[in-house]
């Protein structure tokens, strides 16, 4: 499933974890994180659904290297002829196959969903190309990159400054409300750094997990 959210941001939809990425329609058409794997074709077909041809791909961001994030990231590099751009700590569990921490659980939701998350999706990644350009302070077109640590290794959000938009990635979600994303590597870094999120100015906020929010985005942060 795929439905526009906001003027230029296509929300796709992967149910196997309940997991968004999006198609940004930004100074080049980019793909921020790819879903689950085995499932590519919801992205192509996404593509196809606006006018786009896969070739229009001009970026692949990845929010951090968690499978249903990064899931599609080798076959949507390889359909669309695009970069992959990761942040340097997660650079390692994309391109070496090194097996990722198992996450523990940050909120009291998080207690059930990490034993699920432990058996539901795989810990490693078929090895696949990328440039490690994500650091803090980095402008990536116009997104701006923002470190968040806590949640995995290497995490970034990306800063979409001109539009208003923060894309959080598993910094935040909104399953049942705005927070901290349940299962963290770190939760105690985690939670600290959901608070520090509303430090930044955006009105927008779309998240791995959980609906967008369109206005007020960053007060919800603060809380």
């Amino acid at each position: 499933m795929a439905r526009v959210i906001l003027p230029g941001v296509l929300q796709v939809f992967f149910p196997r974890a309940l997991v968004n990425a999006y198609l940004v329609r930004a100074d080049v058409p980019t793909i921020i994180d790819t879903g689950t794997p085995g499932a590519a074709e919801r992205v192509l077909g996404a593509l196809g659904g606006v006018g786009l041809r896969p070739g229009d791909v001009g970026r692949i961001l990845l929010t951090h290297a968690h499978a249903d994030h990064a899931g599609n990231a080798a076959e949507l590099a390889g359909a669309t002829g695009a970069a992959v751009h990761v942040a340097p700590g997660a650079a390692p569990f994309v391109s070496e196959r090194r097996e990722q921490p198992r996450p523990q659980a940050a909120t009291p939701i998080g207690h059930g969903l990490v034993q699920y998350v432990k058996v539901a999706l795989p810990w490693t990644l078929d090895p696949f190309e990328t440039e490690a350009s994500l650091v803090d302070g980095a402008q990536v077109g116009p997104f701006r990159v923002v470190d968040t640590p806590g949640h995995s290794a290497g995490h970034v959000s990306l800063l979409w400054e001109e539009r208003g938009i923060l894309f959080a990635g598993d910094a935040a979600a909104n399953i049942t409300a705005v927070g901290p994303h349940p299962a963290a590597d770190d939760p105690d870094l985690s939670r600290a750094t959901f608070r520090r999120l509303g430090e930044h100015r955006f009105d927008s906020a779309c998240f791995g997990h959980g609906l967008a929010l369109r206005e007020r985005a960053a007060e919800r942060f603060r809380g």
